[in-house]
């Protein structure tokens, strides 16, 4: 009797163990962004000299990265700081595009929660990871995303939408202001935090690794967004998803055809995978980095035929493995 009565606990203690294992499996990640720029264009002018060292303990290594990083300002510790940190907050520039973010983006509850959704499906595929506190702030037009060891920040004033009017000013290309709209921060946020966790380090340099890495991004970013459609995720128009779809044999055997899949020149790596209106080595109907479609196609197919995980994916940079096991057939 007492033994039975033993089991029965041994079991209901294992039991016990398996749900508390379970619920922390299933950990819901809550994600709270720092307006870092409310913070700063709050500072009375009178006062920013004293108002910085209260900065720089609530912002701690951000307002260290951001003011020497981005705005090129120097350091807190720097005699002239104060200074310049005053003459990016009283530049008129940077006044109306404060105003402009302050008007569009006057709550971020539903990009918070769209990211705490994101970042919860990171921590269950990467639970040894590090999620990263977010900051938004002002760039002065300069990088969409910053991330560090431990911080990710967004640059508001990079996403007021295609047609503001400061952006074509500025001299960014239709192609580039395209993609500066609020519907693209929450994957841009996961791309970027991927770029800086998961680097390419194949050491075979070449359009094969390069194409396949990008796929990884692209994968990486659907699978930590999956109600986002691919448009968004690749930021391309429905004409040039239509394209994509059309055209993916064509490109898979161009590249093929013309041995280019383990050139290594950074002209024609760039050509397929960089930024630009069109991908040059294919058609002007072909979206930018229509390549790293292709590549994408080349992950889901590798992912289909093989017993891999998420974790498994992003920590393999062998991508003659990744091709040769991908059963690949446009």
């Amino acid at each position: 009797m007492k033994s039975s009565c033993i089991t029965a606990t041994v079991r209901l203690l294992l039991l016990c163990s398996l749900v508390v294992a379970g619920c922390r499996t299933e950990e819901q990640v809550q994600i709270r962004i720092d307006r870092m720029e409310q913070s700063l264009f709050a500072v009375p002018i009178d006062s920013v000299a004293e108002k910085i060292p209260q900065l720089q303990h609530h912002y701690g290594q951000m307002f260290a990265l951001y003011c020497r990083g981005i705005l090129d300002i120097g350091l807190p510790d720097d005699p002239d700081f104060p200074l310049r940190l005053t003459g990016f907050l009283t530049d008129p520039h940077m006044n109306m595009a404060y105003r402009k973010v302050t008007e569009s983006f006057p709550d971020l509850s539903g990009l918070e929660k769209k990211l705490s959704n994101a970042f919860s499906r990171y921590h269950r595929a990467f639970p040894e990871k590090i999620v990263p506190e977010i900051y938004t702030l002002i760039s002065g037009f300069n990088q969409s995303m910053i991330i560090s060891d431990s911080l990710l920040a967004i640059s508001l004033d990079k996403y007021l939408g295609a047609g503001e009017e400061m952006y074509a000013r500025l001299g960014f290309a239709v192609y580039q202001r395209k993609l500066m709209d609020r519907q693209y921060i929450a994957s841009d946020c996961m791309k970027a935090w991927a770029y800086g966790e998961f680097p390419n380090t194949d050491s075979a340099e070449n359009v094969l690794s390069n194409i396949l890495y990008e796929g990884k991004i692209a994968y990486f970013t659907a699978q930590m967004l999956p109600n986002d459609l691919d448009s968004v995720i690749f930021g391309f128009s429905p004409d040039q998803m239509k394209w994509c779809s059309n055209n993916t044999l064509q490109m898979w055997t161009f590249l093929i055809s013309q041995k280019m899949l383990y050139a290594t020149d950074y002209m024609t790596i760039n050509k397929l995978v960089g930024p630009a209106p069109f991908t040059a080595l294919f058609t002007r109907e072909s979206p930018g980095r229509a390549a790293v479609w292709l590549g994408y196609q080349i992950i889901l197919s590798y992912m289909k035929h093989n017993d891999v995980t998420l974790e498994e994916l992003m920590n393999n940079n062998n991508y003659l493995d990744i091709l040769s096991n991908a059963k690949f057939k446009p």
